[in-house]
């Protein structure tokens, strides 16, 4: 009977294991090739390195973007937060998190409406512990994208009419390695093994061996971390001038293709303070003050550049023929400076019923460079306000599966690091979202959890001759929790 238990979960474990292996390189095969297309569709793209990916995964997205402050607790189920390092320390199970996101772009300036519709993975990534105090986390995700195609017409004195073009597409993508550490963990253990415990307990000072157990306790709620992430592919920029008066018959074009691939760096750190009781009252259910950092240092990350420009002329087909190159480089080598970037956040959390978070980020846009040029950008800043609401994650039973499930709803705020005709966007978006636990094992030790979150917002303003975005954006995503690296037992 023991032996047939004992293969039953070994059976079941590696099936799982194998099913989100699988699952990873379906998702690794199918990002490899989706990322030949766009996943963004927006005029504002064609600034900098793109539209920058937000950080987290579909629970955080569902709150508003929050993540610097939100780490797992000590029970499934586990998320995975690449937006704060530190967090991966709090891993206990293996977790996998897959990823799509899809998006509704409504964009309008003074005279048309126009709404595209665009599909995307957002997200692969596996996380795991290595030690009690030692968490790891290895990812796959897009970091910024570019798609857009903007025509303008303009009359020229002496010239007539022209017609600029604008295109561009593609995006930087990350493999990111992050891992997560608590720098003091097992300083209770160390004191009890300790000469001054000793002396303590000879002397029976209890009140003075409890305040310092607390203390040492305390220090192992803090947590470093840091991401390592390989930042790979590129982007792809065009214009045109089209002479439409009949004085110039050709027009002309300048395309470039930039590459980047190099290494960057962020981390994070958080602590959290736990409030479990009150005037000497045991409470009930715990209760934790969250507080978290992130930083990144102003990177100057290798890059590769491509140019061409010609001029042409279009045949009464419609087919385009060059007259004469007037520049045509190759692996031009440079840099693009990421800039300084850091957040703080703030979170409270009591039990495993509520969770409220609240992020305030910044990014110093303005020392941007792209092969020694800047873009005119400026900082952006970013505020978020998330919360997370479990009725019950341990109801059982029919009638109570609404229970256990996870209801999220969230807002954020930003500046953008666009300033156009002398206005600066501003984006802002409400969120929702809710998680679907899809089966669970305490005896195996594997849980799992479909997550939706739903966005809707507005970036830009129909003011000064700027485009006008609202916007409606889904994530699903599908995270799975089993136990690695130990050998099953069964007494």
């Amino acid at each position: 009977m023991h032996k047939a238990i004992n293969n039953t979960i070994k059976y079941s474990s590696v099936s799982i294991r194998y099913s989100i292996i699988l699952l990873t390189y379906l998702f690794i095969s199918q990002f490899s090739i989706g990322n030949a297309q766009t996943a963004n569709s927006s005029p504002y793209s064609r600034y900098g390195i793109g539209d920058i990916t937000g950080k987290g995964f579909a629970p955080n997205f569902g709150m508003g973007g929050t993540t610097i402050a939100v780490q797992n607790d000590s029970l499934p189920m586990f998320f995975i937060n690449n937006g704060n390092p530190a967090s991966f320390s709090s891993i206990r199970l293996t977790t996998a998190d897959l990823g799509v996101n899809y998006s509704r772009v409504q964009l309008q300036n003074a005279d048309v409406k126009k709404s595209i519709n665009s599909a995307s993975i957002s997200n692969i990534a596996l996380a795991f512990p290595i030690k009690k105090w030692w968490g790891a986390s290895l990812g796959l995700m897009p970091y910024s994208s570019v798609g857009y195609k903007v025509s303008d017409h303009q009359e020229i004195t002496n010239i007539g009419g022209v017609d600029f073009l604008y295109e561009g597409s593609g995006g930087i993508n990350q493999i990111y390695f992050g891992n997560g550490i608590k720098p003091f963990y097992g300083l209770p253990r160390m004191f009890s093994e300790s000469k001054k415990y000793a002396r303590l307990v000879q002397e029976k000072n209890k009140a003075e061996i409890a305040r310092i157990f607390k203390r040492k306790k305390s220090w192992q709620n803090l947590s470093l971390g840091v991401n390592a992430s390989y930042l790979f592919g590129g982007f792809d920029n065009s214009r045109r001038s089209i002479f439409s008066s009949s004085a110039y018959n050709y027009s002309t074009c300048s395309m470039t293709k930039t590459r980047v691939s190099d290494l960057y760096l962020d981390y994070g750190a958080q602590y959290a303070y736990i409030i479990d009781s009150v005037k000497g009252r045991d409470l009930k259910e715990n209760v934790k003050l969250l507080m978290g950092a992130t930083f990144a240092a102003q990177t100057n990350v290798k890059a590769k550049i491509d140019s061409v420009s010609y001029n042409y002329y279009t045949t009464s087909q419609g087919y385009e023929n060059s007259l004469d190159t007037l520049e045509n480089t190759e692996n031009t080598k440079g840099t693009i400076t990421f800039p300084l970037s850091f957040g703080f956040g703030l979170g409270f959390q009591k039990g495993d019923k509520w969770l409220v978070a609240a992020d305030f980020a910044v990014q110093n846009w303005s020392t941007y460079q792209a092969f020694n040029q800047s873009a005119s950008l400026k900082n952006s800043m970013r505020i978020s306000l998330g919360a997370q609401y479990i009725p019950n994650s341990k109801a059982s039973g029919e009638g109570n599966y609404p229970k256990r499930m996870h209801y999220r709803m969230g807002i954020r705020y930003a500046q953008t690091a666009l300033e156009l005709k002398n206005t600066q966007l501003t984006e802002y978006g409400v969120s929702a979202g809710i998680g679907f636990p899809v089966g669970r094992n305490y005896l195996l030790q594997n849980f799992s959890m479909v997550n939706i979150g739903l966005e809707i917002g507005q970036r830009g303003t129909v003011t000064n001759g700027l485009i006008k975005e609202q916007f409606f954006k889904a994530t699903i995503g599908f995270t799975i929790n089993d136990r690695w690296f130990v050998k099953p037992k069964f007494d």
